[in-house]
């Protein structure tokens, strides 16, 4: 079997000055943060508990960043034949309903140890380090001219593959694109002969009505062929820039500057040379890129921090390692055919904003829940008086992470320099600083109160932020969702459960803020009790504290 290889394409470009965002402002989006194995067990949950509530097809636009994305883009792209009920898996309304061992007769749903090979939660139980690296070297045999691409292949076989996502590879590239509905297909890449060499059948659709558009977040490194990680004696210091991949488009998305941005474009025409000829009524005819953008490069590109780790615990023994750092060629649409394509490395989507949220404010979305899958459980710094969240959310109200003992600083007018760990999101500030003191005090109060930790934020005002395309955005409302114990969760859960628990420090000590690299491989009830959680803090009807209950707080975000 082989591809056929049209010659050209004819692609549709979307320039950044037209991002049309009137029929998004009332839309509600929904953020799925980074967190490796965490965020995407987390997600599970949450989506389940959306569904739940009846209102997860409301859900316009989905932005992902990295683990975040192993969730997003297998429910976008879930074929038909899997049901979103095995997919997400049952809701269990009470904690003290779940069963440490499942029993005969008993529902699965129940039992923690239990969990689909079709549910989401089960690509927790399939990676880890030493998978990814057992599947890298493996698929090095088929891409031993291309190592760039073997982080992401491995990404689409183990975590994309069992959901029947994954890469049917001929010839050294996969064989599928990607694109939206068919619908969608047939108005804007099929339609009027423009492209003849291809068909639907080599395009993965959203199969499932009611799916969000689907945004992943990635980082593009400037300027282009500095090794991010061994960069040469001499080397510029890399720059950050935020790079998106969209069911529907694929770029950076913000203005044109240093060669970088200005819009996007279809993305199976992406990972090729620059065109050749003028643009024409927004569209462009270009050769057809060597390889075919895939899945597996929108989910592996913006979860690649992994890739440090590989290298830290395997490079001395695999030498290889050091050049799995996704690599691909780019070009700016709004130059076009003015500007040559350059390769440029391509990282994590948490390395520059781990939150998502930006995606979300680029098209002007006024009602935003951002589910914040942190590994930093809330806790309370006696020293600086205040309350310790995780380092992704300050910079976006304009403040470093926080240090131990210091209180929350705010970043300084560059180039005034910062410590190297805060320096990649001195430009994410969206918010002004003092809403970001308004939202940790609530959310510790909910804490603190034995709730889950959820805040709403209404009419905050957006700062615009050229770095990442926001500009000119009203006053937006979001629900921050924060993972943290909570303890009127851990309090209904059975004697055995508990006990089960407290018995293995190793696995359930730091429930739920599992460990990012060290917990990237999940056993069945350490997913199962993190997607509880997450589905529970979504659900709960009732009253903790005196705080309006959680379902409330979700339902009035739809009104």
């Amino acid at each position: 079997m082989s591809l056929r290889h049209p010659a050209t394409l004819s692609a549709g470009i979307y320039p950044f000055s037209s991002l049309e965002r009137s029929s998004l402002t009332s839309a509600i989006g929904l953020c799925l943060s980074g967190g490796g194995s965490r965020a995407a067990a987390a997600s599970m949950g949450a989506l389940r508990g959306l569904r739940s509530l009846g209102l997860l097809d409301e859900i316009a636009v989905l932005s992902t960043v990295s683990g975040g994305g192993w969730a997003g883009v297998p429910f976008t792209y879930l074929p038909a034949e899997i049901s979103d009920d095995e997919f997400l898996g049952g809701v269990v309304p009470d904690p003290r309903d779940l069963t440490w061992t499942h029993h005969a007769g008993d529902d699965p749903s129940r039992a923690l140890d239990v969990i689909s090979e079709r549910a989401l939660g089960s690509l927790c139980t399939r990676i880890g380090l030493v998978e990814f690296l057992d599947k890298a070297a493996e698929l090095a045999t088929w891409y031993h001219d291309s190592p760039h691409v073997l982080w992401c292949r491995a990404v689409g076989a183990l975590i994309l593959e069992p959901f029947g996502l994954g890469d049917v590879t001929v010839g050294g590239s996969p064989a599928s694109y990607f694109s939206s509905t068919e619908k969608w297909l047939n108005a804007t890449i099929l339609a009027d002969g423009r492209n003849p060499g291809l068909t639907a059948a080599e395009f993965q659709l959203v199969r499932k009505p009611g799916r969000p558009l689907l945004v992943t977040n990635s980082t593009l490194f400037w300027p282009p062929g500095v090794h991010p990680r061994r960069p040469a004696p001499g080397s510029p210091a890399l720059e950050f820039f935020p790079f998106e991949a969209a069911s529907t488009q694929v770029g950076a998305p913000f203005a044109f500057r240093d060669g970088l941005g200005g819009g996007w474009i279809d993305p199976f025409a992406f990972g090729g040379q620059a065109p050749t000829t003028a643009l024409a009524n927004d569209r462009v005819v270009l050769a057809t890129p060597p390889g075919r953008f895939a899945l597996s490069d929108i989910a592996g590109t913006s979860s690649s921090a992994f890739v440090g780790p590989l290298i830290e615990h395997f490079g001395e023994q695999h030498p290889w390692l050091e050049d799995i750092d996704p690599v691909y060629p780019y070009w700016p649409v709004l130059t076009a055919e003015e500007s040559a394509a350059q390769a440029y490395y391509f990282g994590d989507g948490g390395n520059l904003e781990n939150t998502g949220i930006m995606a979300l404010l680029r098209r002007g979305i006024s009602r935003i829940i951002a589910f914040v899958n942190a590994e930093t459980p809330l806790a309370w710094d006696p020293s600086a008086q205040q309350v310790v969240v995780d380092g992704q959310l300050p910079p976006l109200f304009g403040l470093q992470p926080k240090e131990t003992g210091r209180a929350y600083t705010a970043y300084p007018t560059p180039p005034a320099p910062v410590a190297p760990a805060a320096a990649p999101f001195r430009h994410d500030q969206v918010f002004e600083s003092h809403a970001f003191f308004e939202l940790i005090e609530r959310l510790w109060a909910a804490r603190r109160a034995g709730g889950s930790a959820l805040c709403r934020q209404t009419g905050l005002v957006v700062r615009d932020n050229p770095r990442f395309g926001i500009q000119g955005v009203g006053p937006v409302d979001v629900l921050w969702v924060y993972n943290t114990p909570v303890t009127a969760f851990r309090d209904r859960l059975s004697d055995v459960v508990k006990l089960g628990m407290d018995t293995d420090p190793l696995l359930y000590g730091q429930f739920p803020n599992y460990d990012t690299i060290l917990q990237l491989h999940l056993t069945p009830r350490q997913v199962n009790l993190l997607a509880h959680l997450s589905c529970w803090n979504v659900i709960n009807e009732q009253s903790i504290g005196g705080l309006t209950p959680n379902a409330e707080l979700f339902r009035a975000m739809f009104r």
